[in-house]
């Protein structure tokens, strides 16, 4: 008599698709949790099926393929054990959330004996998951978030950092994915340097590898073989202050430019497909089937591909400001109905004739100035942020503002060479 643990697995549950953008609170990119390789790959499914206009957190249908590498064969004993192996684990999973004090100054702390001590941060210890299911008959797991997690997740308009599941999923280790996410929430600035001791926290690495070349061979080697072959390669230095001992580690990486501040590039519409669109506007969350409307509007002729530019513009800085819920429908609706129509056209004409080359040096450098005006709001943001974060020791706080505030230096002075 043989056993069956699953039964064939239906096809009817859909991977989100690999061009979504999954996106995560500041605070929960830089917890401090610890995730096995099968438990990332159920956390990365949860998060592709958060959707940008959840207001709560629902129940989700996660296939067990996605989560177990079965390369096309049946699931096995060993499998099933694995998925209950894990549930178990994810269950019991706690984040710890350090809250930045009001006004950016860290709370006091008190030393054991209730002695005045040095400053330690607030904290929260919230459990990641709600329950976790196994269905057999269905081939898939049940699971959902707990409430306590909504803030970190849902409803984000700012601190906050996205990426693409394409690059996610060529990520095999739990601490690339997590140092992936590190690097990214920095994706502007091209650098970060996190103290080791702090990079060890973040990842629950706190007492292990005490010889340093371990940790470099088996975290920060395979972190920067795996992140080689995304969107964010990086080279690492590695800093010693005060003594021969490392204490930080110094990521640099080209910078790059966030998906939903990305500028629409204007190209010319032909009958092929336009790739450059489905980059940009798929990052702004439009659905495949909303692109493709877009797209047949620009290739009829019914709009413009400079309009669908200014709407892109106009209305990410209203969802930015906390006027508009979901960016992805006001762009959609706007470029469909045209409502914006009659501003593009006024935005388009000078209030004064300008004529020969200041007018086309305007006109060019309008958009850069656009771009960097963006940054510099980033920049600023994540100045305050690594003020007031009470994740940063005082020498790593010293570093990482030092850094932005260079960032902000040279945006400045970019912007003040444009209006020269």
């Amino acid at each position: 008599m043989s056993l069956t643990l699953f039964e064939s697995m239906p096809a009817r549950h859909p991977e989100p698709p690999a061009t979504k953008v999954v996106v995560q609170h500041n605070a929960l990119v830089n917890a401090r949790f610890d995730l096995s390789t099968v438990e990332m790959r159920l956390f990365m499914a949860m998060l592709s099926r958060v959707g940008r206009d959840d207001d709560e957190f629902r129940e989700m249908l996660v296939p067990l393929n996605e989560v177990v590498a079965l390369s096309g064969r049946r699931p096995s004993v060993k499998d099933y054990q694995q998925v209950e192996a894990m549930c178990d684990q994810l269950v019991s999973r706690v984040l710890r959330i350090e809250r930045p004090a009001v006004g950016g100054r860290r709370g006091r702390g008190r030393k054991t004996g209730g002695q005045e001590g040095a400053a330690t941060p607030d904290f929260d210890k919230l459990p990641l998951m709600a329950y976790a299911k196994y269905r057999g008959a269905e081939g898939a797991l049940r699971v959902r978030f707990n409430d306590e997690v909504m803030p970190y997740l849902l409803q984000l308009h700012k601190n906050f950092t996205k990426a693409q599941v394409a690059q996610l999923l060529k990520l095999k280790s739990p601490h690339s994915y997590r140092i992936y996410w590190l690097l990214k929430e920095y994706a502007t600035f091209g650098a970060r340097t996190l103290g080791l001791d702090e990079l060890k926290g973040i990842l629950s690495l706190e007492g292990q590898y005490k010889q340093f070349p371990l940790f470099k061979l088996r975290v920060l080697d395979k972190a920067q073989q795996e992140l080689s072959q995304t969107d964010l390669p990086f080279e690492y230095e590695l800093l010693r202050v005060g003594g021969k001992a490392v204490t930080h580690i110094k990521f640099t990486f080209q910078p790059l430019v966030a998906l939903v501040e990305a500028p629409l590039v204007v190209v010319e519409v032909t009958g092929e497909a336009l790739p450059d669109w489905h980059q940009v506007l798929l990052g702004l969350g439009l659905a495949a089937s909303s692109l493709e409307t877009l797209v047949e509007l620009v290739r009829q002729g019914a709009v413009t591909p400079d309009y669908v530019a200014y709407v892109v513009r106009v209305q990410r800085e209203k969802y930015q400001a906390g006027k508009l819920k979901s960016l992805a429908g006001a762009v959609f609706a706007a470029v469909t109905k045209r409502h914006l129509l009659a501003e593009f056209d006024a935005w388009r004409r000078p209030a004064t004739p300008l004529g020969g080359s200041l007018a086309k040096g305007r006109t060019l450098a309008a958009p850069r100035r656009e771009k960097l005006l963006g940054e510099l709001e980033d920049a600023r943001t994540s100045l305050r942020f690594v003020r007031s974060a009470a994740s940063y020791t005082d020498e790593s706080r010293a570093v990482a503002v030092a850094e932005v505030e260079t960032k902000i230096a040279q945006l400045e002075g970019q912007l003040q060479q444009l209006k020269g």
